[in-house]
């Protein structure tokens, strides 16, 4: 008796011990924003009170707040863990406290503390999480924990003679005695075929609501966003957006489900039950096409005040998301509902239509419904250079004065043909320009989009902002209504560029012009520039290769002995009469190409031989030196750099591609580390809504 007692005594002198040890500790703790203190509840506390997370009384070592003296927690409460796992929740579930909640496993009420999805608006009561789990160990165990259901559901045979149904795919459980298995809570009245139990995910992205994955949630109010109903039991829901599908609607087939009576599309909110074509008068039409549904069977909505309906084969070409030629930089997202104007017909429109939200481009579905110029076969096409769809016409049919829209020649060939609007285009010019708006450097504050000119009222002619030719105003090109920025089709064209050149504070986007049809200032030496020089489109600066500091003012070619020197032109020699000063480039050479030259500016010359090279034709040994480093250039000399198969500027041209995917490549891991902050982000976001909710 006596040593029982000592074993007592000794525990309460250990307890003591450590009671007295704890008391003068301090610490942090997640749910509260001060320090808080362990107590000894009888010493402190001068009345009731209960504990601020589980709410039973106080008593025995307790953890408060000596600051704000209204904050309280049991030892064994203040070690609940923060964060959980549950088998009854896809995400982490948090510990907080609320004033009231409804638990989304046992469906009761319950204040204080609650395990928390914020983002899925999910609670359970901290008993439910620790409730323990049932462990199953083969694929048809007699008792069985499933997330779809709050109690364990018994292995039904199919040969008990119950009419229920299946709470997943709403069917009759057993209709035979030689069905498959089913699992139920005959407590809650709820089964499920053993087959759907296994199918049915716990989280869904769904495009009814892209924005937000769908969580599945068990015996919840609802009203389905996909077919209107109002119910309770199994739904698919976003708690951050409310937004609710029952599981019919979730689970329906979709548009790769080739047998299917009913299944859910993009482009319609309900769910679409199919019809037969003699259903039907003449008034329903296809969504889609805009043909009558007489003749083909049909997918129409479930809701009986809505006439929606689409072409069995419709509803297949019908995609969420395409990628287009007419719009080739971003893929065209289906959107329902849209009031809009369609970039290629020019036709107002409410309903389908297909949307690059980045560049506001809208394309309406029947525009899709034309083959392109990709279609090798075709006979009648949409091109995005004219709103109604172009056939195709041999060489045979037209006349000596038609002309191509883009190249304005009118030599015979195969061509496709809009007489309506006298509107012609070789099959080689469709299949250059595809392209139905651009963004390009030389004018990068605005989208260009490929356009006819309509019929000028004071004049017959444009210019292009590149080139700064005069052309014709039938002419395709890629144009600025609001800035009146013109730009021919072949001035689109990828050009050999300087694109971070440094004057005066400001950085230029320098493209190299072979030849410009009327001279410009260069910005450098304030002497005239048409040939051979770099323009800044976009803000209008212009400069001679050899205004650039890097350019070589003496090199070698292999076109001549000596070495070749920048020298002002025209030479004294070639001036066979005044008039010739100031007159015409007739008889001003360059002795590389044997071409005429533009005489005010200054060419690679040797005054030894008098041979004479203008910049253009040395373009090949100049580039090296402003683009590419040494190690790169070839040790060759170069051809005449009109021709596009220059080694240097073939070569340039891959460093410049070489660039650009180091670019795309740094862009990707940029991406990623940008995604990596949003999921930070997303978490102190969390913990803010949490202490909000405190």
């Amino acid at each position: 008796m006596d040593e029982i007692v000592m074993a007592i005594a000794e525990s309460c002198k250990e307890m003591a011990l450590e009671w007295s040890t704890k008391e003068k500790m301090e610490f942090d703790h997640f749910l509260h924003e001060h320090p808080l203190n362990f107590y000894d509840a009888h010493l402190l506390l001068k009345e009731f009170l209960d504990c601020s997370g589980c709410g039973e009384g106080l008593s025995g070592l307790i953890c408060a707040c000596s600051t704000c003296y209204n904050f309280f927690l049991h030892e064994s409460c203040a070690e609940l863990p923060r964060e959980i796992q549950n088998f009854f929740h896809p995400c982490p579930l948090l510990l907080n406290i609320l004033n009231s909640y409804t638990c989304n496993a046992c469906f009761k009420e319950g204040s204080g503390f609650t395990y928390r999805c914020v983002k899925c608006d999910f609670d359970m009561h901290v008993e439910c999480t620790q409730r323990p789990a049932i462990q199953s160990q083969g694929d048809e165990e007699e008792l069985i924990q499933h997330f779809i259901h709050w109690h364990p559901l018994k292995l039904v045979p199919p040969n008990n003679h119950l009419e229920v149904g299946c709470a997943i795919c709403n069917k009759l459980c057993f209709v035979n005695a030689f069905d498959s298995s089913a699992y139920g809570c005959q407590d809650c009245n709820f089964f499920v075929h053993h087959s759907c139990m296994i199918d049915i995910p716990r989280q869904i992205n769904h495009f009814f609501h892209r924005s937000c994955p769908l969580v599945l949630l068990t015996k919840i109010p609802y009203q389905c966003e996909g077919c209107d109903e109002a119910s309770s039991g199994l739904a698919f829901r976003c708690g951050k957006c409310k937004f609710q599908l029952d599981v019919k609607c979730a689970l329906l087939p979709t548009i790769e489900s080739k047998d299917a009576d009913k299944i859910q599309h993009p482009a319609h909110e309900h769910p679409l039950a199919l019809h037969e074509s003699k259903e039907f008068g003449t008034e329903v039409r296809c969504r889609r096409c805009g043909e009558h549904c007489l003749l083909d069977p049909c997918f129409g909505c479930s809701k009986r005040t809505c006439t929606f309906f689409l072409h069995r084969k419709c509803v297949v070409e019908l995609q969420p998301e395409i990628h287009h030629p007419f719009h080739s930089l971003h893929p065209l997202t289906l959107l329902r509902d849209l009031s809009y104007q369609c970039k290629v017909c020019y036709e107002d429109g409410l309903g389908l239509a297909y949307c690059c939200v980045q560049c506001k481009f809208l394309l309406d579905v029947k525009c899709t419904l034309f083959p392109t110029i990709e279609s090798k076969d075709a006979d009648k096409i949409l091109h995005c250079a004219h709103k109604h769809p172009l056939a195709l016409c041999g060489s045979k049919e037209l006349g000596d004065e038609v002309r191509c829209r883009a190249c304005a020649t009118s030599y015979f060939a195969s061509s496709f043909s809009c007489t309506e609007c006298n509107f012609f285009l070789h099959r080689s010019c469709a299949v250059e320009v595809q392209e139905k708006e651009i963004h390009h450097p030389f004018h990068p504050l605005h989208v260009l989009t490929l356009s006819s000119p309509p019929p000028l009222s004071h004049h017959e002619t444009f210019q292009c902002s590149s080139c700064l030719g005069l052309d014709d105003w039938f002419f395709l090109r890629y144009r600025c209504a609001k800035c009146d920025f013109e730009l021919h089709i072949d001035c689109s064209k990828s050009k050999v560029t300087i694109p971070d050149f440094k004057y005066e504070g400001h950085i230029h986007y320098l493209s190299y012009f072979d030849n410009t049809l009327a001279p410009v200032e260069c910005n450098i030496c304030h002497e005239d520039a048409q040939t051979g020089f770099f323009r800044c489109v976009a803000y209008a600066f212009n400069i001679h290769i050899y205004c650039i500091r890097s350019t070589p003012k003496t090199i070698k070619h292999e076109r001549h002995l000596h070495p070749l020197t920048v020298t002002k032109s025209p030479f004294q020699y070639e001036m066979i009469s005044a008039e010739h000063a100031n007159g015409s480039n007739d008889e001003f050479y360059c002795d590389i190409c044997e071409k005429r030259r533009y005489k005010f500016e200054s060419v690679y010359y040797c005054p030894e031989c008098k041979f004479i090279a203008e910049v253009r034709c040395v373009i090949s040994e100049l580039l090296p030196s402003l683009t590419i480093s040494e190690e790169q250039s070839t040790e060759k000399g170069t051809v005449d750099s009109r021709n596009e198969g220059s080694s240097a500027i073939e070569a340039t041209i891959g460093n410049l591609n070489d660039q650009i995917a180091k670019s795309k490549q740094e862009r990707k891991a940029l991406k990623k580390e940008v995604e990596k902050h949003r999921e930070i982000l997303k978490g102190l976001e969390e913990e803010l809504e949490q202490k909000n909710w405190e």
